[in-house]
């Protein structure tokens, strides 16, 4: 099997899991370190439009957002399986999932309620302005 290249800063959660996911796996891999401050340089937005950690990279295949990574992972490489045969389980691992992606960044939950909430037809009102508005303020303790 060939190796897989994440790129990621060291310690992100997001690639953490990645990294996790290919150890559980038994998959030869490499991380490629993305230093802090370098989401926005023309290399890394070259891998990910929206400036974000991880990216994975397979046999030329690239593929960016932890979650499509995760199941990416779980499909190619089958054994261990991480996903469960049951549809009712995986339902449930898909809540839990989601809600573990609140956690960890909750300033996606506004982001993404902002930007979705909008028609297809009008820009996303306020998306040049999400980073600056505090969410600690908005969403529940």
């Amino acid at each position: 099997m060939s190796e897989f290249i994440v790129h990621s800063i060291p310690g992100s959660p997001f690639g953490r899991a990645v990294l996790a996911t290919l150890e559980e796996k038994g998959a030869p891999y490499r991380l490629s370190p993305v230093a802090p401050g370098t989401l926005r340089s023309p290399e890394h937005l070259a891998r990910h439009p929206f400036g974000r950690i991880p990216v994975m990279e397979h046999d030329g295949f690239s593929l960016y957002e932890s979650q499509a990574i995760l199941r990416y992972l779980d499909r190619v490489l089958p054994d261990p399986a991480l996903t469960p045969s049951d549809p009712q389980r995986v339902a449930h691992m898909d809540q839990v999932l989601k809600k573990a992606l609140v956690i960890e960044d909750p300033d996606s939950l506004f982001r993404n309620n902002l930007v979705e909430s909008q028609s297809k037809d009008e820009p996303p009102a306020f998306s040049d302005k999400v980073e600056d508005v505090p969410t600690s303020d908005i969403l529940p303790q």
